[in-house]
Parts: C-alpha cells; structure tokens; sequence
C-alpha cells in the first residue's frame, strides 16, 4: 500500500513538472486567434504600470486540476514578491507535499520532496522552455503585466475593440494582454512566432480583495500542433502585501539532478 500511494505522488508530481516545463499530453485544444491590426503605438507605460501597482506581495492557497491523459486534483500554496521571488508549493494526498519550485529573476529551483531529488539552474536556462523570463511567469501566475524587453513597455501598441483593450508586443514570442473595458486583465498569451505554439492564462470570477480587483480563478493553457496541457486553478485565501522576504531554504541531503533526469525518474516510477 505504501509503494501504491508512493507512485501516485511521484504520477502527480511528474505530472505538475510536466506542465510547467510545457511537456507532453495528447489532448488539443482551440488555438485563439491572432490579435487584429494594431493601431500606431501609444503611451503603454500609463496603462501598465496603473494595474495592480499597488500589490508588492501576495499569497493564496489554491485547488487545481490538471488535465491531460490523466485527470489529477491537487492544493497548494503560491507566494510571490513582486519582481523578486515566487515560490510555489504542490500537495497531494493528505496534505503532503510532492513538489516546490523557487524562482527569482536568476535562478530555478525543483524540489521532488518524494524522492528527495533537487534540480537547480540559472532560470536562463528554464526560459526558452517556458518562452518567457521571471516576470512573464511571475505574471502569469500572479494576473499581473510584463514587459518582455524590459524597456517600459514602449514596444507594445494598443489595438481597441468593443471597448477591451489588446496591449500586444512583437518580438521572437509575441505577447498579447487582453484588458476587460481597459481595467482588468482578462487574458494573456505568449505565442512563439515561428511555430505557433502558445501559453495562454484565462482569469476570471474577479472579487474585491480591500479595494485591489484581483480573480479567483485562472485557466491556464499550453498549445502545440503535437500536444496540450491544461490546468484549471482556484485560488482562496488570498492576501496582499503582507509576505517578504519568502521564506525558502536548499534542502540537504538531496540528489541533485537535472531537470530532465527530475522529470524521467519520476515517469520510471
């Protein structure tokens, strides 16, 4: 019985660390289509930096499950310090935790807690996997705006429609922020140009958190002609501006291993 609740985890861990790292499942899904025409490029500073300005920190409990060739239902914890950590932690079955991941804008850190394997790298080397930096999957996760160029959003143009607005930014991936009437942000997508395939965040159900817009729910999408992950997530217990630095240590007495070793040895189980 212990081996059998042993390689559920490890089934369940894999399968988050598959998701983040955008690997395989068979299923598909619609790819949304291209943003229409933009119109001459304006000032996207004013309207980046006016949305969630107010929010340094923030952490939520939150439910998911991941879809794919198997359905998994999964808690956890997300912990983010605007532009500078993120921390997020996976439990399964009796609150146990299966797996941690520890970013900053320079280093990633996999924790498999089940069999005691670590897998650490410069996130410059997670990037190309995810087709974005620190700030795109801290704000991805966290329903925040980035700038993938770093220069205060001055590659970005504005195309309006019915009201919402399509911030859109062109460069080897292209991103693209759907805002509802101008003020929240509905939808994100980060599309890699040469071969279509996409990243996408669909946030909604928005509550009044003191006066901060935030969603307590999100739908995150990857897409390739080959494959497709989802995941569906709910988030409770959220709370702003109240958690800094992050309290996050490297484990002794862990293997250390490489992120593709991390993900072989937990599908081996």
């Amino acid at each position: 019985m212990k081996n059998k609740h042993l390689n559920a985890l490890a089934w369940i861990a894999s399968a988050v660390l598959l998701v983040l790292v955008g690997c395989k499942t068979t299923q598909r899904t619609t790819t949304p289509k291209q943003a229409a025409a933009e119109t001459p490029k304006v000032d996207t500073l004013a309207i980046a930096t006016s949305y969630h300005q107010n929010i340094s920190s923030l952490s939520a409990q939150f439910s998911m499950q991941l879809l794919g060739n198997k359905l998994f239902t999964l808690s956890g914890q997300l912990e983010s310090v605007t532009d500078k950590e993120l921390m997020v932690s996976v439990k399964a079955l009796f609150g146990i935790e299966v797996l941690r991941i520890y970013c900053t804008p320079t280093q990633a850190v996999l924790i498999d807690r089940i069999g005691r394997r670590i897998c650490q790298m410069p996130f410059s080397e997670l990037a190309p996997e995810l087709g974005t930096d620190f700030y795109g999957l801290q704000g991805l996760l966290t329903n925040r705006l980035f700038d993938p160029d770093q220069n205060n959003y001055a590659n970005f143009t504005l195309n309006t429609t019915s009201g919402d607005w399509m911030l859109t930014h062109q460069g080897k991936y292209q991103t693209e922020f759907l805002l509802q009437a101008g003020k929240f942000l509905q939808r994100t997508i980060i599309r890699s140009v040469a071969k279509g395939d996409y990243l996408m965040a669909t946030y909604g159900a928005v509550t009044d958190n003191g006066g901060i817009q935030f969603p307590t729910t999100a739908k995150y999408v990857y897409y390739s002609k080959e494959r497709s992950n989802s995941v569906d997530v709910t988030f409770q217990q959220i709370k702003f501006n109240q958690v800094t630095p992050l309290n996050f240590s490297i484990p002794t007495g862990y293997k250390t291993v490489t992120v593709d070793e991390l993900k072989n040895q937990l599908l081996s189980l």
